[in-house]
């Protein structure tokens, strides 16, 4: 790793499939929030900072869990995960090294995985942007990763707005990513809300990137978890024995 990194969490999704009055990011697993599993898995060389995206009503909570460990970044509506992104422009002024993304409610990422996208992403000719991308036999209802014939990636699409050709693509996008920072905001300005959510999809980066001749890349990972996100109870339930079990392993 040679460049100066930084790390994104996107933390201020209200999670209102969980149920709970808490931010779901404040859920615990293994007594443990899933926030901090993030940020633990960011802690290292050369992460010079962290920075948490929160909303106006998790972010004293979120600040009583982590304290200084991160800096805080409000995004003020809730527009969808290009949005929370855009809310950190100010906070990446001047910044012109990698910037790791990732949501704050994936609890298996690790250091190990972590460093292995940022070196991706700075080895091969400095990318515009690598992604980590899981290949299942049956996918989850995640967005997918479109290549083209030579097996270079085209775009992501959501599974929400992808057509029955592309829901039988194998492999699936993670929320978490390693860009050029100043790659970055040009493809991000240029994000519309033209889909079935009306939100600034981060995903839709990775198309316009890529259709403006940067190389951007996936890298596939055989651990499924490591693509896993929390947006319901029952995902809660499955982190929490998944965790049980890797913890009597380990």
């Amino acid at each position: 790793m040679h460049e100066s990194v930084r790390a994104l969490i996107l933390a201020a999704g209200k999670g209102k499939r969980m149920k709970s009055e808490k931010s779901k990011v404040l859920l615990q697993v293994l007594g443990k929030s899933l926030i901090e599993y993030v940020v633990e898995a960011l802690e290292f060389e050369p992460v010079e900072r962290i920075g948490v995206v929160v909303n106006e009503q998790n972010r004293e909570d979120v600040k009583k869990i982590l304290d200084k460990r991160v800096d805080y970044i409000v995004q003020q509506e809730q527009l969808g995960s290009g949005h929370a992104v855009m809310a950190a422009e100010k906070w990446l002024h001047n910044f012109s090294g990698s910037l790791v993304v990732v949501v704050g409610d994936g609890p298996f990422i690790n250091k190990s995985i972590m460093k292995k996208l940022i070196e991706h992403q700075q080895k091969s000719g400095d990318l515009a942007a690598t992604l980590l991308s899981g290949i299942y036999d049956s996918p989850p209802p995640y967005g997918r990763v479109v290549r083209d014939e030579r097996g270079q990636v085209l775009r992501l699409v959501e599974e929400k707005d992808a057509t029955a050709d592309e829901k039988k693509i194998k492999e699936v996008c993670s929320s978490h990513y390693c860009f050029n920072a100043l790659k970055l905001f040009p493809a991000l300005h240029k994000v519309k809300r033209e889909n079935v959510q009306h939100e600034y999809y981060l995903t839709d980066v990775i198309g316009i990137l890529a259709a403006a001749g940067e190389q951007v890349d996936a890298l596939p990972v055989d651990d499924p978890f490591l693509t896993f996100g929390i947006n319901t109870r029952e995902d809660l339930e499955v982190s929490t024995r998944e965790l049980q079990k890797r913890n009597k392993i380990s």
